[in-house]
């Protein structure tokens, strides 16, 4: 007699399968010891970069291990850490993989180069504007109706061009100067393509926030204060506030020959 075959497992047991073998792999990826295993194992095969370059994944991986100093990007371009830094295998890879140069971005309206703005999360802010007299850059200013803007990735070489700020929302506030451009760190539930890209300009009495997301493609004005407000009045010129950092989703602007700082 012949035995009973085995049982056959339900669609629901199959299909539990793929995420339990994803769960197994991401808890081993997790404990490779440094991001350059991690880097090496995401290269091995495509179904182990799918769950690496995953938020989930990704989110876990930062609470645990803190992002590898790669370099800077500066102006001339991209600066790899240098040996004996424990990064520079990775960052000599990562500057040989990506493009510093931005020539996958098309062309701003001006002749002059991209040149970065800011770095944040593996994008890059660019930023295309008139060529001016270099003996005069520190009282060189830039019209916000002169600004062009680009978001990219660099090792992707994916790019996304951003519409001029509106003659609607500049026209609200005159003579506006840009002097702080800067990408918004993105939160935990957002979409991997989302970004926002934050433009603070002033003029002698007012202080103009902008904000573009790419959620909507467009800008808008959440904010604006006066200058009176915060006890302080802006210079003309684009370097009147151009040091900021960002720390706790809080930005922090020094203005020079002011003694003031300015918080956002």
């Amino acid at each position: 007699m012949a035995s009973p075959a085995p049982p056959t497992a339900g669609p629901q047991a199959l299909a539990l399968l793929p995420s339990l073998t994803d769960e197994l792999l991401e808890e081993i990826f997790l404990r490779l010891p440094t991001p350059a295993d991690v880097a090496r194992a995401s290269a091995a095969c495509p179904s182990f970069r799918r769950i690496i370059t995953g938020r989930s994944f990704l989110r876990r991986l930062r609470a645990i291990q803190p992002p590898p100093l790669l370099g800077f990007a500066a102006y001339e371009g991209f600066h790899p850490a240098q040996p004996p830094h424990p990064s520079a295998p990775l960052a000599r890879a990562f500057a040989d993989a990506a493009d510093f140069s931005y020539s996958f971005v098309p062309s701003g309206r001006w002749l002059t180069p991209w040149h970065p703005r800011d770095v944040r999360q593996g994008r890059v802010l660019l930023e295309c504007t008139p060529e001016c007299d270099p003996a005069f850059e520190y009282y060189d200013t830039v019209l916000l109706r002169d600004l062009d803007l680009a978001v990219c990735d660099p090792l992707s070489r994916r790019y996304s061009l951003l519409p001029r700020i509106p003659k609607n929302l500049r026209g609200q506030h005159k003579h506006l100067i840009g002097f702080g451009l800067f990408l918004a760190p993105t939160g935990e539930d957002d979409e991997e393509t989302t970004f926002r890209v934050v433009c603070v300009a002033c003029n002698k009495t007012m202080v103009v926030v902008f904000e573009f997301t790419s959620i909507t493609g467009e800008w808008h004005i959440p904010a604006y204060l006066s200058c009176n407000s915060l006890g302080t009045v802006m210079t003309d010129t684009r370097y009147s506030s151009s040091c900021h950092d960002n720390e706790q989703s809080r930005f922090y602007w020094i203005v020079p020959w002011r003694s003031k700082l300015l918080v956002l």
